[in-house]
């Protein structure tokens, strides 16, 4: 945004000189003030009412200030007439636009309208208020001439003409800057223009990296140079696809950026390091050994292993190929690189547990407990063994305890600070923490089975629970066990946000609570299953 002020356009000491003659010429006060208020020019009082009586007064000073600052905030060409605060003499304020911008306010003031004179007894309060001399201050008030409102108007129509053309100076003169600045410029913008341009045309815009168009040019060039010792490397960005599903496509693209990153840093300055499209990258390695092209993809999986600011692991499968320039052609080479990379992919893809690296980042951030987690997955087990499930489905209800708010990952952070109270519509945003659990436990092949059970984990017996109000046994049973377990978890263990009540007090609550959020028959099982676990110390 252009940050000119009414100082750069116009010449102050002019101004004055102006100000002070029309004031002397009409007959009222006149000052020329920023937006807010501030000075451009002196005062020019016409007369020495205001300077030597009412602004001695701390009071009246004080109100001055005020009325000159409520006037100057005024940005209507159209005059805006108003009563001083100090005296009730009469106040006018011209606002001075350029291009739009209220750059100044011409205030006129020290007027007494014949249509508008207070009594004496008025003057009196004023001189009061102001701690003044009442005598004295009637005595000068007196002194300033009566004009008509229409007199008071034709001077404002001079003002508001002279206000007009400043406004019409100010336009010509940005114009005219412009132009020079424009001039003046113009070899450096066709440099600029020319430097984005060929960047653009070699370098990919989201990761820096060269792109797909300068990756095979250079490839051309080593094509033709056998006997050469030349490296291949392809490289993929593991879960791009999941993350955007999940996260959405910033968050996609916050990937890509940290797996270019690393790499570009680790590479050596004569390698040429590309991303040729999606998640697919490839490095050119000339004069390198294999072992130095195996030690970089080494180096890249460390570093990548250690970036723990992503919603998803940072993860990149590698494949390297020395170049038999004597058997096979450079593609060649870059096609065995591409078969190890994706040997390496599906060995990362049975070694790589995301829903685990999602729930890390949850107790990193102190979202989630893990000791809370943990125990309630456990408990849900021995609950669901204890009301007859089979051993297999016991541990479905486990598996979707453990990950049931999963789908935190996906809200604000600022959702979880502690002694923050949220909005309605934050209330709201919260809940669809199930929405997204569930979306999330539909993308990994572990939770799949186990998506519905966490979908309906937040309902209630009376249908007042979320996302869907089901009611009684229309909810899932498995859901409804891990609604009781989950409640009963975070109110008796210690946590961040509260808990650690007794187990006394917590039974009693969820008592008051059976038939309007907990199952009433299952609630009363895991009484009975709380008693059998204090009986047998297993608790």
């Amino acid at each position: 945004m252009d940050t000119y002020t009414f100082q750069d356009i116009f010449d102050i000491d002019f101004m004055q000189k102006l100000i002070d003659s029309l004031s002397v010429t009409l007959q009222v006060g006149i000052s020329i003030r920023g937006p807010h208020g501030e000075r451009i020019t002196r005062d020019s009082d016409y007369c020495h009412f205001c300077r030597d009586i009412v602004k001695k007064s701390p009071v009246g000073n004080a109100r001055c200030e005020m009325s000159d600052k409520a006037l100057s905030a005024h940005n209507d060409t159209k005059p805006c007439i108003c009563h001083c605060l100090s005296a009730g003499l009469t106040d006018a304020s011209i606002a001075i636009l350029v291009e739009g911008r209220h750059l100044a306010s011409i205030l006129v003031g020290q007027v007494r309208l014949a249509e508008d004179v207070p009594d004496d007894e008025e003057y009196r309060t004023n001189a009061r208020i102001l701690q003044l001399d009442e005598e004295e201050f009637l005595e000068h008030v007196h002194a300033l001439p009566v004009i008509s409102r229409g007199h008071f108007e034709h001077i404002l129509d001079l003002l508001t003409l002279l206000a007009n053309q400043f406004s019409q100076i100010g336009c010509g003169y940005l114009r005219l800057r412009d132009a020079v600045s424009s001039l003046e410029s113009q070899k450096l913008v066709h440099q600029q223009e020319k430097t984005v341009l060929e960047t653009l045309a070699e370098k990919d815009s989201m990761t820096g990296l060269y792109n797909r168009r300068k990756f095979e040019e250079v490839a051309d060039m080593y094509a033709g140079q056998k006997g050469r010792q030349i490296c291949m490397i392809s490289a993929d960005a593991n879960f791009l696809k999941l993350t955007n599903d999940i996260f959405g496509h910033k968050a996609g693209d916050q990937l890509l950026a940290n797996a270019a990153r690393i790499m570009n840093s680790l590479a050596k300055n004569d390698w040429l390091v590309a991303r040729c499209g999606g998640d697919e990258f490839r490095v050119i390695l000339p004069d390198t050994t294999l072992e130095t092209a195996l030690d970089y993809c080494r180096r890249v999986a460390r570093d990548c292993s250690k970036d723990t600011t992503l919603s998803l692991p940072l993860s990149v499968a590698l494949g390297a190929a020395d170049w038999d320039s004597e058997h096979e052609t450079l593609q060649d080479c870059f096609s065995r690189a591409d078969a190890k990379m994706y040997q390496n992919k599906a060995v990362l893809k049975h070694e790589l547990h995301v829903p685990d690296y999602i729930m890390e980042r949850l107790y990193d951030k102190q979202i989630l407990s893990r000791k809370v987690v943990d125990y309630a997955a456990d408990m849900s087990l021995r609950f669901s063994l204890h009301l007859g499930l089979t051993r297999e489905r016991a541990s479905e209800v486990s598996l979707a305890a453990r990950y049931q708010d999963i789908g935190m990952a996906k809200l604000p952070e600022s959702f979880y600070i502690r002694g923050q109270s949220r909005t309605e519509e934050e209330t709201l945003r919260f809940k669809t923490h199930v929405t997204h659990g569930y979306t999330m436990a539909r993308q990994f092949e572990e939770l799949y089975k186990v998506a519905d059970i966490i979908l309906h984990s937040h309902e209630s017996w009376d249908g007042n629970g979320y996302p869907n109000q089901l009611t009684g046994e229309t909810i899932p049973l498995e859901s409804r066990i891990i609604h009781i377990i989950g409640d009963y978890t975070y109110w008796t263990m210690p946590t961040i946000s509260g808990g650690n009540y007794s187990r006394e007090a917590v039974t009693q609550k969820m008592k008051e609570f059976a038939g309007r959020i907990y199952d009433p028959e299952l609630t009363e099982a895991f009484f009975d299953f709380l008693a059998g676990c204090e009986k047998n110390g297993q608790e």
